[in-house]
Formats: C-alpha cells, sequence, structure tokens
C-alpha cells in the first residue's frame, strides 16, 4: 500500500504539482517524497514554510519507504493543539527509528505506525474552552497552560511544583485537571508521552498556586 501510494504521488504530472514540489527537489529529496510532501501541502493541514532546515535534511537522509509511512502518520495525526509541526514531525521520524532499531514487528516493512488511541478530543476540547488555557502537543510531552490566562506575576516558585507517577496510560487532561485543581490554581500541568507506545508514560508534573491570581 505504501509503495503503491507514493508511486503514485510520483507519477503525477507536473501540472498537478505545486512550485513547492520543485523547491522539495531541488533541496535533494527524493521524488516519492516529495511528491507526497506536495499532496499533503495541498490538504493545508502542512505547509512548506512550516518545515525547517532539520526536518527536510532528516527527510532527505531517510529511507523513501520509511519516509513515507512517517508522512502518512503525520497526515492521519490530530494537530489542533501542536504549535511546532516541523518539531513534531521530527519526533514522527525519531520514533520510526527507535521502532526499527528495536526490531518493532512491521516496522521495516509495514506503510502505517500503530499507535493506540489517544485522548477523547471532546473531552480535552470542553476542558479547554472552560478554562481558557492552552494546550501544546508534541511527541514527548503534553503541556497545559503555563502561564494560564490572566496571569500577573511571576511562575509558582519552589515548593510549587508536584510529580505525580504510577498514572493509568490511558488518562489524559480531561480526568487529570479537575484533580488538580483542588489544589489551587494550575500553572502548567506536563503530561509526560511515550512516543513509541502512543500512551502517556505515567507520569506528570503541575505547578499551581493556592494563590488566586
Amino acid at each position: 500500500m505504501a509503495e503503491s501510494t507514493s508511486r503514485e504521488a510520483e507519477d503525477k504530472p507536473s501540472s498537478e504539482r505545486t512550485p513547492d514540489y520543485t523547491k522539495l527537489l531541488e533541496y535533494g529529496l527524493d521524488k516519492r517524497i516529495a511528491g507526497k510532501l506536495d499532496d499533503i501541502f495541498k490538504t493545508g493541514k502542512l505547509l512548506h514554510k512550516d518545515l525547517d532546515d532539520r526536518a527536510l535534511d532528516a527527510l532527505k537522509e531517510f529511507p523513501s519507504e520509511g519516509a513515507i509511512a512517517v508522512l502518512n502518520q503525520f497526515l492521519e495525526s490530530n494537530l489542533e493543539h501542536v504549535s511546532n509541526k516541523s518539531a513534531f514531525l521530527c519526533g514522527i521520524m525519531k520514533t520510526y527509528r527507535q521502532k526499527s532499531r528495536s526490531g518493532v514487528a512491521g516496522v521495516a516493512s509495514t506503510s502505517a505506525i500503530a499507535t493506540l488511541k489517544g485522548p477523547d478530543e471532546d473531552k480535552i476540547k470542553a476542558v479547554l474552552e472552560r478554562t481558557g488555557y492552552a494546550l501544546d502537543v508534541t511527541t514527548g510531552q503534553r503541556k497545559y497552560g503555563g502561564p494560564p490566562p490572566n496571569w500577573q506575576g511571576p511562575p509558582p516558585g519552589i515548593g510549587c511544583e508536584v510529580f505525580c507517577g504510577k498514572i493509568p496510560r490511558d488518562v489524559y487532561e480531561d480526568e487529570l485537571i479537575v484533580l488538580f485543581e483542588k489544589c489551587g490554581t494550575i500553572y502548567d500541568l506536563r503530561l509526560m508521552m511515550d512516543p513509541l507506545s502512543g500512551s502517556n508514560r505515567g507520569l506528570t508534573t503541575t505547578k499551581s498556586s493556592p494563590a488566586k491570581h
């Protein structure tokens, strides 16, 4: 499937290509990778200007089959709370390499990278609408707040940060926020993520202040 998709991307006539496709080829990317990226650009989910040199260089050095698998996963990812798409793509590539080296079944030959079911986006959206906080997602963590809306003054100091472990791997902000809010005003909450499994690492850090700001 990956090979068929990548061949279709490569074989499209030049009239169907954007100027960005030529830029990617001039940068040294494989035709199949450039074609897949150009197709993604057309969806609006990623733009050429979103990619920095680090991401482009990594794609240039990536085996074409692996790059297509990575780009397919990127296309299927929920990017609503991803502020740095280039770094997010690099994170997916890093995870792919780690899975390949550890011998995870099917990584070298499959067109898709299996991921576990993520958080309930409707519940997460409801929390964000209620609190007005921002959520920033990377492949390694999910950061809620930092600072929160209308925060005045410096961040909470020493003694205001709590580390919590042994969190169920399928628990996300919609369940954690309501618990930590009982302790005071949340400054930020960071849920550590395991990119290899797609679940959280069972660890979160939270800064909060009992005083109202």
